[in-house]
């Protein structure tokens, strides 16, 4: 047999092997032998939890659509706050609320909540002098600048420092905080406007320094606000530091006799 019909025999034998071979494959797939198969997914009912995301989430969506939607129209921008009385003037902050909430956010620590403030380091605010007397501009000058050293309130003595807050707050604020602790605990004194507070910012605008309380009494007292305040009640109104005490008026001449009865006729 020549080399080359024995070539032929190879050829035809490897061929018939593959074609073998490629049947036993299909008919391993008609008989579903095949082990590269994807097997199909298990069939189930969907968790009861899905469910109730699925309904929970409808839910949401249906009533944001329906509390901001404006109608779908798309003239409508909602840019009012939903409260208040739609349509009219909003009526003005009370300075009382805002000077309560700053001073709840930074002096509380020191005065106290009931501005009895602590003893021997922070004064009182309730029925102070300082708060109270008519040198209002005493007051405003010390929360602008700051205080430090000795001070002598309602007959007990303090030391301790006090920050200036004129970099912190604006005129309205200061007069905010003013006014509600010349009208709380008991004390009842006029309000205090942001302009009293910008005549004295504008007066000690070059000190950098904080007030001790001698240089406190040598500036000329001005009563800004017009009217001294009541202490709390129970409390009378201390003097200012080195005044003494008012006296009760006293009588110069002694009382005239009682008039004699009118003889009998």
């Amino acid at each position: 047999m020549s080399p080359t019909h024995e070539n032929r025999v190879e050829e035809t034998g490897a061929y018939a092997g593959l074609e073998s071979e490629r049947a036993g494959l299909q008919a391993g797939e008609a008989n579903g032998d095949d082990e590269s198969a994807v097997p199909e997914p298990s069939k189930g009912p969907v968790p009861v939890w899905i469910i109730w995301v699925i309904g929970v989430g409808i839910f949401w969506a249906g009533a944001y659509l329906f509390s901001f939607s404006g109608g779908f129209s798309a003239d409508v921008f909602n840019f009012q706050p939903n409260f208040g009385v739609a349509g009219g003037a909003q009526a003005p902050v009370d300075p009382k609320v805002v000077g309560k909430a700053l001073f709840s956010a930074n002096c509380i620590t020191c005065h106290q909540a009931d501005g009895q403030g602590v003893p021997g380091q922070y004064p009182p605010l309730a029925g102070s002098d300082v708060v109270l007397g008519d040198a209002t501009n005493h007051m405003i000058a010390i929360v602008l600048k700051g205080l430090q050293g000795p001070v002598t309130v309602l007959g007990k003595p303090f030391n301790n420092t006090m920050q200036a807050w004129e970099g912190q707050y604006t005129d309205q604020q200061v007069a905010a905080i003013m006014t509600y602790e010349r009208s709380d605990w008991g004390n009842n004194a006029p309000p205090v406007t942001a302009d009293m507070v910008k005549q004295v910012r504008d007066e000690f605008k070059d000190r950098k320094d904080q007030w001790t309380w001698p240089e406190i009494e040598k500036i000329p007292a001005k009563n800004l606000a017009g009217g001294g305040g009541a202490p709390p009640a129970g409390k009378a109104a201390p003097a200012p530091s080195g005044q003494p005490q008012a006296q009760p008026a006293t009588q110069s001449q002694p009382p005239a006799p009682a008039a004699s009865p009118a003889n009998a006729s």
